[in-house]
């Protein structure tokens, strides 16, 4: 057995994000709910829904590839495909495709993976923000020592 046999961590390293694994859990949440449309226009609907709640997962997969910056753009993509997805909801529950319980389900996921989305964007900040004044104090010592020198 090789080394590489051994590892745990997925070649896709998005793969390993619980906000995105929270992401895909919640795609198959609505998938189970959306065998339940019994016309055409139910079906639509949870079509449209599927699709924003892909798209949720595709940003933040996307987005992790990115550099940091780039990534909290994508991050924020993912919230405004959240409110979508808060809409469809409303839609669901007033047109009665969705039961109050199915409803409940899916509003609980929604503010967990914002709270999640959330919290990534400010720990990415964090690290930007730091990263930004480590290179400013970096530059700032370089050009203290290089006066120096052209003092001597």
């Amino acid at each position: 057995m090789t080394p590489e046999d051994n590892k745990s961590t997925t070649f896709f390293r998005f793969e390993d994000l619980r906000v995105y694994n929270k992401a895909i859990g919640f795609i198959s949440l609505l998938t189970e709910t959306s065998t339940l449309a019994t016309n055409e226009i139910e079906i639509h609907y949870y079509k449209r829904f599927l699709e924003e709640a892909t798209l949720l997962a595709f940003n933040i997969a996307e987005g992790s590839s990115k550099n940091k910056p780039s990534f909290i753009a994508q991050l924020k993509a993912a919230k405004t495909n959240i409110r979508k997805c808060v809409v469809f909801c409303a839609i669901g529950k007033q047109n009665t495709f969705l039961s109050e319980e199915n409803e409940n389900l899916i509003r609980t996921q929604l503010m967990e993976l914002t709270k999640m989305i959330g919290a990534l964007i400010v720990s990415l900040q964090r690290s930007v923000n730091s990263d930004h004044h480590d290179h400013y104090l970096h530059e700032t010592q370089e050009s203290a020592s290089f006066e120096e020198e052209m003092i001597w």
